[in-house]
């Protein structure tokens, strides 16, 4: 299939991109599978063509949404593209770009707004740039208005998040991310999620680092490297005095976490030195690890718990593990509760003692995702523009 070019009413041209098309379908009601095969049926009858004007492309998903749904989702559509879609950022360095709602609306998730007021943010932008810019606008103007409208509806908090993330990208700061936990809170989920967002290319799971000590440590050596987090203690001598339970499995754990932090220290000084941003999760993140961190002032350091407040909860949570980890279903882990959850509140209380921020991951994925990156937004924003000060 031949590349299809869209001119707009300016006479700027755009590659034709059927998952923008997909997304303005889905905002006049139709689910994304009705949306992506309407948006299939309009590209594969513009095949033959080269370029095409943005009249033509509105005509021809017209017609395709009034056979395939009816009048009146072909009116809502009509209705719904009165205005130019195509408006250029100008860019300094000449790679201009072309303003996506979408790209926008992740921007303003970042700072932690809410999916919705992203959502209504980054349409008021776009009607603001179609109505005064449409000749394109500067990227610093854009983030100017921008910047603008987020403090006048969602005040100065956001705002503040919103600068700071761009004084970073115009820095040479290195941003690191530590996302400690129990097993099975969505410390692994999260971190790709965020890696998503904010474009970090390297991600590691102390999981891993783990694997690799084991290769390197035998049994006979560190026997606690060859055991899960929570069952670390079965390598404790019986006879160590430890006479509790919690006491045991915190012991077992510490000396576990203090073999694979190793490890973890020497990776985060190799991101330093090549001064790449860089996530780290696992459990062996522990809330003092920052106290015992050396790097420079220009990495900034974000350390988070996540944690779950209801036992019920976590065991959902491993429910839904054993579908995507079959080598280590849910009976693992829910035969090893009582110890997962102890482990929880040892590094809850590790967190509470060292500052460290606890997040709650419940049920609700987007409400815990507006948490974590408020929070790492807020971290960005008092390094960054403090800077400035």
């Amino acid at each position: 299939m031949s590349k299809l070019n869209v001119i707009n009413r300016n006479g700027d041209s755009a590659p034709f991109l059927r998952g923008i098309l997909t997304r303005s379908l889905q905002k006049v009601g139709l689910t994304f599978s009705e949306a992506y095969g309407a948006a299939s049926i309009v590209r594969n009858q513009l095949a033959s063509k080269e370029t095409i004007i943005t009249a033509q492309i509105r005509e021809e998903v017209s017609q395709v949404l009034a056979a395939q749904f009816g009048p009146a989702t072909e009116e809502q559509y009509r209705l719904s593209r009165g205005q130019p879609i195509w408006i250029r950022v100008y860019r300094k360095d000449g790679d201009d770009v072309w303003f996506s709602r979408t790209i926008f609306r992740y921007r303003l998730e970042i700072c932690g707004i809410s999916h919705s007021t992203a959502e209504e943010l980054a349409h008021s932008v776009h009607e603001r740039l179609v109505s005064e810019y449409p000749g394109g606008i500067d990227r610093e103007d854009l983030h100017r208005l921008a910047c603008q409208m987020v403090l006048a509806q969602t005040g100065d908090y956001f705002a503040r998040n919103l600068e700071a993330w761009h004084k970073l990208a115009q820095s040479d700061r290195t941003l690191v991310i530590l996302i400690g936990g129990a097993p099975g809170v969505g410390k692994s989920a999260m971190a790709a999620h965020i890696a998503t967002r904010l474009n970090i290319t390297r991600t590691q799971s102390t999981d891993m680092l783990r694997e690799v000590l084991r290769t390197l440590r035998p049994p006979e050596l560190v026997p606690e490297l060859h055991f899960s987090s929570f069952e670390a203690w079965r390598a404790l001598d019986p006879d160590a005095g430890k006479d509790t339970t919690a006491a045991r499995v915190e012991e077992g754990y510490n000396r576990q976490a203090n073999e694979v932090e190793l490890a973890v220290r020497a990776l985060l000084e190799r991101s330093q030195q090549e001064q790449l941003s860089i996530i780290i999760e696992g459990v062996h993140i522990r809330p003092s690890i920052v106290e015992r961190l050396s790097l420079d002032s220009d990495v900034i350091v974000v350390p988070l718990l996540l944690a779950v407040n209801r036992k019920k909860t976590l065991k959902s949570f491993f429910k839904g593990r054993s579908l995507t980890a079959r080598r280590r279903g849910r009976k693992h882990y829910l035969d090893n509760f009582d110890a997962i959850w102890q482990l929880q509140e040892t590094l809850t209380h590790q967190a509470e003692h060292s500052g460290i921020p606890i997040v709650i991951n419940d049920e609700e994925e987007t409400s815990t995702s507006v948490r974590v990156f408020s929070l790492i937004a807020s971290a960005v924003a008092d390094c960054v523009l403090t800077d400035q000060d």
